[in-house]
Parts: structure tokens; C-alpha cells; sequence
């Protein structure tokens, strides 16, 4: 997830950042993340991921969870929503494109 997902993150979500934080939340293996491993996901310093975050709590596509873990570290949950397949879509499109 590197700048070849800059271009058509603009386009789509007005932010060079936002499908490369989706995707990271897609990728994550399950449907609850922590702020600190999509910050290690993204690379991206911690402004800019809790921003992002905070965008997408707003759409409602992720939520706390309320389980603090044992670092008390807010934990998120996904939503179902389709905004999910379509981020992994258009992620992968961009690798694709960058590839060949």
C-alpha cells in the first residue's frame, strides 16, 4: 500500500491517504484494530491515522469497541458495509496498475 493508492484515494475520497488506511483496516486479518497497529499498518504518523479514523467513525464504517485491551488502547470494530469490498477493489486495481 504505497503511493500508487495517492491517485485514486484523491479521486474517490478527497484524501491521498484514505483507501491505503481502509485498506489497512481491510487487511487486518479480523474485524477489530487497534489505533497503534493501523499506525504501524500505514506508516503514517499518528495525526494523520486518528484523522482518517475519525472520518470513518463518522460514516459509521468503524466503531469502538469499548475493550480497552490490556495497554488501554482503544480498540475498533469494522462495520459491514460494502464500502469495505469496494476500498479492497479499488486498492487492488491501484497495485495492479502500478505492477504492470
Amino acid at each position: 500500500m504505497l503511493a500508487e493508492n495517492e491517485e485514486p484515494s484523491k479521486y474517490v475520497f478527497e484524501s491521498s491517504h484514505m483507501l491505503t488506511v481502509m485498506a489497512a483496516v481491510e487487511l487486518a486479518g479480523s474485524d477489530t484494530f487497534s489505533a497503534p497497529s493501523l499506525m504501524e499498518a500505514t506508516g503514517f504518523p499518528q495525526s494523520t491515522d486518528n484523522a482518517l479514523l475519525t472520518g470513518l467513525k463518522r460514516a459509521g464504517l468503524v466503531r469502538r469497541t469499548g475493550d480497552a485491551g490490556s495497554a488501554r488502547t482503544a480498540h475498533y470494530e469494522r462495520a459491514i458495509h460494502p464500502a469495505w469490498e469496494f476500498a479492497r477493489r479499488l486498492e487492488a486495481n491501484a497495485q495492479s496498475r502500478s505492477v504492470g
